[in-house]
């Protein structure tokens, strides 16, 4: 869960009257919608949703609560107003000024609106706005439209500030992810390449899962235990060409097509930071574990990037296989040290030079 929707769960929980005008959560089982304050029992966290008006919790199916009434309540402390337009000005992709315009609007100065605004809504403006275009992405991914024309509508200003900020997400709920994310459609396939077999595994969201082992049916088997509880099928031609661009980062072939792919990546805080970390890694560069742990300000956590990078759920598409020991020898790899070898050697070679014929010869 990201850092948005953990504020906002904290203020669900505490009933925070601060909250008030800010979002309304609403409940996916009993198809309601309530006040962050609502009195009534709290649903559990897996099955909320968030909104930023009554009109979009409306617009999605839901009724009003009859207890907290969340239709008939208006902001009243001036100051959360002023929070509260701020907001509705950043969730408009057509609007999205900068924080200097922002504070203008409000009339407050840049300090005090980034103050304010970090105690009312539990993060900062610029986490805000990066949750806010992340989720029209993902909008606009489900309903079929192309990546690039997603990510430009959402509000990013290129294809690199995406990748940097928003392609890899945590999912919606890690607690659900660890009882096995129930209700969840995985969708996957299988392909040969000369590594082995590959499965790709995918939400809605993007993709969850890249596996490369010697035989498929067993990687799908642990592709099922890892998601007991969600909806697993295969989908050869919907995934044909994310698993094509896939196959091609196994033989050290990087495209910006497989930059554009999104990703569905549960895990903790500090592993998915390490996982950004890691696509930023250019192909035919190494970094050392602790090269990693000094890029995300952690100097000194180095075990615990390689506890991260052992940890990562998709190969290739996050290339842990980059990551090599500080005496540059290449340490472990969680589908092989000698794929981790090949793969660091195609992508160091001539891209001309077919990867069957290195890795025969090896």
């Amino acid at each position: 869960m990201d850092d948005l929707d953990q504020a906002r769960w904290s203020a669900v929980e505490r009933r925070d009257q601060a909250a008030i005008g800010v979002f309304f959560y609403a409940v996916t089982t009993t198809r309601i919608y309530c006040l962050p304050t609502c009195p009534s029992r709290r649903p559990r966290r897996e099955n909320i949703a968030y909104f930023p008006t009554a009109a979009d919790a409306v617009a999605a199916g839901y009724r009003a609560c009859r207890r907290c009434r969340p239709d008939a309540t208006t902001v009243t402390d001036p100051a959360v107003a002023s929070v509260v337009a701020v907001c509705r000005c950043i969730e408009n992709p057509d609007d999205d000024p900068d924080l200097a315009e922002l504070a203008d609007r409000v009339g407050w100065s840049q300090r005090h609106l980034r103050r304010v605004f970090a105690e009312t809504i539990g993060v900062t403006i610029a986490a805000y706005r990066r949750a806010q275009r992340s989720e029209r992405v993902r909008n606009a991914l489900r309903r079929g439209v192309p990546v690039t024309e997603a990510v430009f509508a959402a509000g990013y200003g290129s294809m690199r500030a995406f990748y940097d900020h928003g392609a890899t997400q945590l999912g919606s709920n890690p607690d659900a992810f660890r009882r096995g994310s129930p209700g969840t459609d995985i969708a996957f396939t299988s392909i040969s390449v000369p590594l082995g077999e590959v499965v790709v595994a995918a939400t809605a969201r993007g993709v969850c899962a890249v596996r490369i082992g010697d035989d498929a049916d067993t990687l799908i088997e642990e592709i099922r235990a890892e998601f007991p509880e969600a909806r697993v099928g295969r989908d050869d031609d919907g995934l044909f060409e994310v698993a094509t661009l896939i196959g091609q980062l196994t033989e050290g072939r990087p495209s910006k097509r497989a930059d554009q792919i999104p990703l569905d990546l549960r895990g903790t805080a500090f592993q998915v930071t390490v996982w950004e970390a890691l696509r930023n890694l250019e192909p035919g560069t190494v970094a050392s574990y602790a090269d990693i742990a000094n890029r995300i300000g952690r100097p000194g956590a180095y075990r615990a990037v390689a506890n991260a990078c052992g940890a990562n759920p998709a190969a290739v598409l996050v290339p842990c296989h980059r990551v090599v020991r500080s005496d540059g020898s290449p340490g472990g790899y969680r589908w092989g040290p000698d794929r981790k070898r090949t793969i660091l050697a195609a992508e160091a070679a001539d891209p001309s030079e077919d990867l069957s014929a290195r890795s025969r010869s090896r």
